[in-house]
């Protein structure tokens, strides 16, 4: 009678378990769901090709984490911003543990608009395409720095 009572009380530790589990894999089915809406979203790509247009200020939104939803950095013509954990980062993101101390800088150049990755650890990505040289970003971009994702607008 002893093994009927151990093994009730065995399904009775295995069933929330079971669920707890089946929850887990839930929640990161729609995470990657999400990310995947976010990458692919209309939109994602556009270029601002007017004559002159991006020798306006420079916004980046951010889209990702969801805590900083909205939150916007506007960079002028002629000036730079750098972007990572440290507190003297004009876009500090320090509760990133996947951006760098000092993870990138936008600036301008002439009339355009460029983000540098500065040797980071995770690197930095514009539209997923890793950048591994001054790359120009335009109106619509996405820019992903260590686990914070940018939106490019003006």
């Amino acid at each position: 009678m002893g093994l009927l009572a151990a093994s009730t009380n065995y399904a009775a530790i295995i069933r929330p378990l079971q669920w707890f589990v089946v929850v887990l894999i839930f929640l990161f089915f729609l995470r990657v769901v999400r990310a995947v809406y976010v990458e692919t979203r209309p939109g994602g790509r556009r270029k601002d090709r007017r004559q002159g247009g991006s020798r306006r200020a420079l916004t980046l939104e951010v889209i990702e984490p969801v805590e900083r939803q909205g939150e916007r950095f506007t960079l002028a013509p002629g000036t730079e911003m750098s972007i990572g954990r440290s507190a003297m980062c004009e876009i500090a993101i320090a509760d990133d543990v996947y951006a760098s101390t000092v993870h990138a800088k936008v600036f301008a150049d002439g009339s355009q608009l460029l983000i540098e990755d500065l040797q980071s650890t995770n690197g930095t990505y514009v539209n997923t395409e890793r950048v591994v040289v001054p790359t120009r970003v335009a109106r619509g971009d996405v820019v992903q720095v260590g686990g914070t994702i940018f939106e490019v607008a003006r």
